[in-house]
């Protein structure tokens, strides 16, 4: 859950005067006692009393930070990038993941071509359709007749040979 800036500086400054417990100020403002803890422990950290984490996530770095970052690392010596990615809160494994988009990115296939081959794949799957739609009707087909053909030995009897 969530709680407003306001009420965590307000908890924050009671928990912070020393006058009341940790566990009157949880009851009154009905926030949990390791909740408390944990914000005066990152106040007294970061000076924050945000909760969250300043660092993102690799996949929260858009397109222009990655190629930055790709850039930035590109001289570094092994130990180095390791220790700017540490820095940074990366691994040097997402810069290798980052790498090869950027390069599958970069298509040497022109874009008439792609077309031409998207429309041939789409006639081709089309006509798979049509076929797999006929062979079925067929297969249903010959089901009902072998049906049939049950149902008429079971009125008549097996044919006679002569």
């Amino acid at each position: 859950m969530g709680y407003s800036i306001q009420i965590k500086e307000t908890v924050l400054q009671k928990a912070l005067s020393g006058r009341r417990t940790q566990h009157e100020i949880a009851t009154e403002f009905g926030v949990g006692k390791s909740t408390i803890q944990n914000w005066l422990r990152n106040y007294r950290n970061n000076g924050n009393i945000n909760m969250k984490s300043k660092e993102k996530r690799p996949k929260d770095w858009t397109s222009e930070e990655r190629i930055s970052a790709l850039i930035e690392t590109g001289a570094l010596t092994p130990e180095e990038c390791s220790a700017w990615c540490r820095k940074k809160g990366i691994f040097p494994h997402h810069l290798d993941q980052w790498k090869k988009d950027a390069i599958s990115g970069i298509s040497n296939i022109p874009e008439k071509q792609m077309l031409e081959k998207e429309t041939r794949y789409k006639k081709e799957i089309s006509s798979l359709k049509k076929d797999l739609t006929r062979k079925e009707k067929a297969l249903a087909e010959t089901a009902a007749l072998l049906v049939l053909k049950k149902k008429a030995q079971s009125i008549w009897g097996e044919p006679k040979e002569d």
